[in-house]
């Protein structure tokens, strides 16, 4: 029918959606034709590495992880050149009962990439992310000295 868009035409075809923690990742492949596809990465260059070499075999178009801690600026600055990189507010999608595990965790975040319900978060350059980070060291002296 002229005029209407499929829904599935928005969809991305193959997406991942990561769980991040400081020493591994565990990350969920989903696709448009039901494929699914789980493994788990060490946080380290080479296991950074040997996950973006896994979405790029696996034709990943994009990344969705959670904003925690720091955690994902690694993740990004290995993979974000090759696979659209979505930042997500952690509040944003985690506040759904009932998922309990790293696996769980992975799938939802896939998912919500795959039907593109995740509002990205804006990531600063690498300019901003240090003056950012030199602003917040320099408050936290300023609250210790006046503390002292």
């Amino acid at each position: 029918m002229p005029g209407t868009v499929n829904i599935m035409e928005m969809e991305r075809e193959v997406v991942c959606g990561a769980d991040i923690h400081k020493q591994f990742l565990l990350a969920t492949i989903l696709s448009n034709d039901g494929q699914k596809f789980q493994d788990r990465f060490d946080t380290n260059f080479e296991g950074l590495l040997n996950f973006r070499q896994w979405l790029l075999n696996l034709g990943c178009q994009k990344l969705a992880v959670e904003s925690t801690a720091s955690y994902w600026l690694p993740i990004y600055l290995v993979v974000g050149k090759d696979v659209e990189f979505i930042l997500a507010n952690a509040y944003q999608i985690k506040h759904i009962p009932g998922r309990k595990t790293d696996v769980l965790d992975s799938e939802w975040i896939a998912e919500l990439c795959l039907k593109d319900l995740i509002a990205p978060s804006r990531i600063f350059s690498e300019d901003e992310r240090d003056l950012r980070a030199m602003t917040r060291t320099r408050e936290s002296y300023v609250k210790m000295r006046t503390q002292t």
